[in-house]
């Protein structure tokens, strides 16, 4: 599921555009300043669209914060199954707990690099949302 939805997300990501990347700070006062109707609309429908981007990876990450443990836990399972097996003399069975170990360990890798690529998107998100934020309060406050 957790990796389904970040592949869902990558595409908007990749092709979004964020006004904070494509005009200067001054470029967005002026524009807004200026009681352009449409780039007001762009602006604040773009504010919405990174909150809500925000608090969706804000989900994921809750979530992927939880499955390390699970992983850990089926782990340490493989791993005392693998040494019963190991000391019955069971070998055949012992290599196969060591390849689930082996899943388990790759597992909690990509997980790892999963979360780093979420907050990493966030951090765009976030960035959109504070400077759209100033630029919209700012402005407000000068004659």
């Amino acid at each position: 599921m957790l990796a389904s939805q970040y592949n869902s997300w990558l595409p908007n990501f990749k092709q979004a555009i964020f006004l904070h990347q494509e005009f200067s700070r001054p470029e967005l006062d002026y524009l807004w300043r200026n009681n352009n109707n449409d780039f007001q609309t762009t602006l604040t429908m773009q504010l919405e669209s990174a909150e809500k981007a925000t608090r969706d990876i804000d989900s994921l990450l809750a979530l992927l914060d939880n499955t390390p443990a699970y992983i850990q836990k089926q782990w340490d399972k493989w791993y005392a199954i693998g040494e019963d097996c190991k000391q019955e003399g069971l070998m055949s069975n012992f290599f196969a707990t060591e390849l689930y170990l082996k899943g388990n360990k790759e597992l909690n890798i990509e997980i790892i690099n999963l979360r780093q690529y979420l907050v990493t998107m966030r951090h765009y998100y976030q960035f959109e949302v504070v400077t759209l934020t100033e630029v919209m309060q700012t402005t407000e406050e000068k004659p």
